[in-house]
């Protein structure tokens, strides 16, 4: 059996009534955790990302905080949970980059959670009309990025991005990519992940 903790970065607002630099210590408390986990034997540290979801999470940036917490740490995986890849919130490109970028920094210990966002809240605010539609961007760009990290030019002519013909770079460190994963919540989305070969959680 294998263990993790997640860095949610919950910020309750009652401490922030009695402390104004709430938010900056929980941040580094997620640190500590995660500092916590790799001293003694955990196999993961999974970081969310969230936006303008106040308490429940103020972590917009889990390619930040993961990377910060790789210096610190030796052994335990670290994994977003999730990357957002709707293309209206990150461009498939520059998580195609930073995903590589990351699995050199962790040197092979960053797993790549992805996911659409969990509320209209987020998903309003990035100007998405329909929260249903976050499916098939979702859909879109999980085909897409694994074909940026080949050594081949890539390019492509989608329905929610375009990229024209250029490298992507870093590749990732090693032969294979880091392992990918998508957060799910109904049926239809575990039965997804088992055809397109992702984890689940």
């Amino acid at each position: 059996m294998e263990f993790g903790v997640f860095a949610q970065l919950f910020v309750p607002q009652f401490e922030r009534d009695r402390d104004p630099n709430a938010e900056h210590l929980r941040i580094f408390r997620n640190v500590e955790i995660a500092k916590a986990a790799d001293q003694h034997g955990f196999k993961y540290v999974w970081c969310p990302q969230h936006h303008f979801l106040d308490e429940y999470s103020h972590m917009p940036g889990p390619e930040a905080f993961l990377a910060f917490c790789a210096a610190q740490t030796e052994r335990v995986h670290l994994g977003s949970a999730i990357f957002n890849i709707t293309p209206a919130v990150n461009k498939p490109q520059r998580v195609a980059e930073n995903v590589a970028l990351l699995d050199h920094l962790t040197d092979n210990r960053f797993e790549f959670g992805t996911g659409r966002g969990s509320s209209s809240t987020e998903v309003h605010g990035f100007d998405i009309a329909d929260i249903n539609e976050t499916k098939l961007m979702w859909r879109e760009a999980i085909n897409e990025i694994p074909k940026m990290w080949k050594d081949a030019p890539y390019s492509y002519d989608g329905q929610y991005f375009r990229m024209p013909e250029r490298k992507v770079f870093p590749k990732p460190h090693g032969p294979l990519h880091p392992a990918m994963w998508v957060a799910a919540g109904s049926p239809g989305t575990f039965t997804e992940a088992g055809e397109l070969g992702l984890g689940a959680f």
